[in-house]
């Protein structure tokens, strides 16, 4: 029996609308996107570490939306809730808990690159 507390990594709703906008019917799209949205937000991620070393809070501000955002298009929504708090403590100017939201941001976006490998098989 599944634990209804325990969110999957990838929202499988957003995959499947993702399977549905390709033309062929394959999957050629979603690993578009996919590889797209890997590539993109690797920098995204080391840019988040960049801006909060350097104390630049809008910066840290404006990439954890974008990552945010994108994140959410391959229904990672649970990196992307994380990015929000993210944004959200850049957004207030406050600085406390970024260390540490940071840190959970990059190692969970690891697991988000696995789970999107296993969508893609």
């Amino acid at each position: 029996m599944s634990n209804p507390d325990v969110v999957p990594m990838i929202d499988p709703s957003v995959i499947a609308s993702l399977r549905e906008l390709d033309d062929d019917g394959g999957s050629s799209l979603l690993i578009e996107v996919i590889d797209l949205y890997v590539n993109e937000a690797s920098a995204q991620v080391a840019a988040l570490q960049s801006a909060l070393q350097s104390g630049d809070l809008r910066a840290l501000e404006r990439t954890a939306h974008t990552l945010k955002s994108s994140s959410a298009n391959v229904g990672a929504l649970g990196f992307a809730a994380l990015c929000a708090d993210i944004e959200h403590h850049g957004r207030a100017a406050n600085a406390t808990d970024l260390d540490e939201l940071v840190g959970r941001a990059q190692q969970q976006y690891v697991e988000v690159c696995k789970a999107l490998a296993a969508v893609k098989g």
